[in-house]
């Protein structure tokens, strides 16, 4: 189903399946008598009326003249195709490519009934004596736009990243592209499954980091692309743990001091886990100190799934990993209660150490981080109540005894009980609307109020 509307800004024709028809000529000039007009509206399954298949794309002034040109170069029906992600999601954009005084354009656009794969296409125009001209048009890569951005990549000039997607596949393909004279310049091509551009290195400057899966091996690479020595290229790679059915997040960060290139994963049958691509003296490599069982965590209906992230702000990332509380360890999968463990890396980020544990908020929106005395606890979680028991436990005899701390959780709404001097209010997560509170026991062990309000941290 097509619902073809003008945009929130009344300026670019847009459309719920990202692209838009643009019939003959151009705009339709003449009415279509009535009966040529339904079969136009049964035949393309579209939900506007009449009146909105006659009108033209209410393009603003600008994009009019763009288009004109453009119709000047293809003299036959084109269809609008739409990024599906990013920054700019109009088939038109505007921007200045070259640093000379004017913009340029780039239109991404269809050619309707192509045999021969090049539908999807990508054309320059250009301002020639005040007027738009269309000045170079190719064949993309793929069936769909994803994503189109605009970066320096250490070169000292913009450079143009088109992510297209690929038809039957989950592979994107990313061009990098320069505009000079009049003339894009193909620099490099590579599939992905992930691409995004980050300052790896810590040197000021963005480099590209993308992931590709080698189906015939099932391995994974991660590779970063960048500019050494004024030449654009490949300026790094390593590999990653093979076998993950999906990227779930990665992000740069800093651990053991380090600029760090952080990919959590997701396998086949529901877990998680987490590479770190560490950028150091001029080279990459995969940390050492990480692989699937010292990352692995899992997600169920009490353990939220959690990333990699500064869980105490202390400007480094630390890596997750799920444990089964004590008494939970013999239980399926889908009951158990996990605390998580959080691993910082060190020396060079090529070692790691266990640096605090905690309880996660089975909503996703609070972690609790363990008091250092709290050497073995248990839980029990009333999910109903919303309501999350933590007892001391002796590890040798496997008994729990005294409680230690209850912490509560209420929607918007239900907070009144919590009214009485008996609970300890801890915050509000926007994210939820969820509202927290604590009583704490009289245990030596227990947190004191200070404690808590540094170790129970609402995300």
């Amino acid at each position: 189903m097509c619902v073809i509307s003008a945009g929130a800004d009344g300026k670019d024709i847009q459309c719920n399946t990202h692209q838009c028809h643009i019939f003959g000529g151009g705009f339709l000039k003449k009415r279509i008598p009535a009966l040529a007009a339904a079969a136009v509206l049964a035949l393309s399954s579209c939900s506007a009326s009449v009146e909105e298949l006659l009108s033209p794309p209410r393009l603003d002034g600008e994009q009019t003249e763009i288009y004109s040109a453009l119709r000047k170069f293809t003299s036959g029906d084109i269809i609008f195709k739409y990024p599906r992600s990013g920054q700019y999601r109009s088939a038109f954009v505007v921007t200045d490519l070259d640093d000379e005084p004017t913009d340029e354009a780039i239109v991404f656009y269809e050619v309707p009934n192509v045999s021969d794969g090049s539908s999807l296409r990508m054309n320059f125009l250009d301002k020639q004596d005040g007027k738009w001209v269309s000045v170079y048009d190719f064949a993309a890569s793929g069936s769909e736009v994803d994503s189109v951005r605009f970066e320096d990549l250490g070169s000292g000039s913009t450079m143009i990243i088109v992510t297209y997607l690929m038809q039957s596949t989950s592979d994107r393909y990313t061009s990098v592209m320069t505009y000079s004279g009049g003339v894009p310049e193909e620099l490099m091509s590579v599939r992905n499954i992930f691409m995004d551009v980050f300052d790896t290195d810590g040197n000021g400057c963005g480099e590209m980091f993308v992931i590709s899966n080698e189906r015939p091996t099932g391995s994974a690479w991660s590779h970063i692309y960048g500019t050494r020595d004024g030449k654009f290229g490949e300026i790094g790679f390593t590999p990653l743990n093979s076998g993950f059915a999906g990227i779930k997040d990665v992000f740069c960060g800093i651990t053991g001091g380090m600029h760090t290139v952080f990919v959590d994963y997701t396998f086949s049958d529901g877990t998680f886990g987490t590479d770190a691509v560490v950028a150091g003296n001029g080279y990459y490599y995969l940390s050492p100190a990480l692989d699937p069982d010292v990352t692995m965590r899992v997600s169920n209906s009490y353990t939220p799934y959690i990333p990699c992230m500064d869980v105490d702000s202390d400007g480094e990332i630390e890596i997750p990993r799920s444990v089964p509380f004590p008494g939970f360890e013999e239980m399926p999968a889908a009951e158990q209660i996990n605390m998580t463990e959080w691993y910082s890396l060190t020396r060079n980020a090529t070692a790691g150490s266990l640096k605090y544990r905690s309880f996660a908020g089975t909503k996703g929106d609070y972690i609790f981080l363990f008091p250092d005395n709290w050497l073995g606890v248990t839980a029990a979680v009333s999910i109903s109540e919303g309501t999350v028991v933590f007892n001391r436990y002796d590890n040798i005899s496997g008994i729990m005894g005294e409680e230690l701390l209850r912490l509560y959780g209420t929607a918007d709404g239900g907070t009144d009980r919590f009214d009485s001097g008996e609970y300890r209010y801890l915050g509000r997560s926007d994210s939820t609307g969820y509202s927290y509170y604590a009583v704490i026991s009289d245990s030596s062990f227990a947190p004191t109020d200070e404690e808590l309000e540094k170790l129970f941290i609402i995300r």
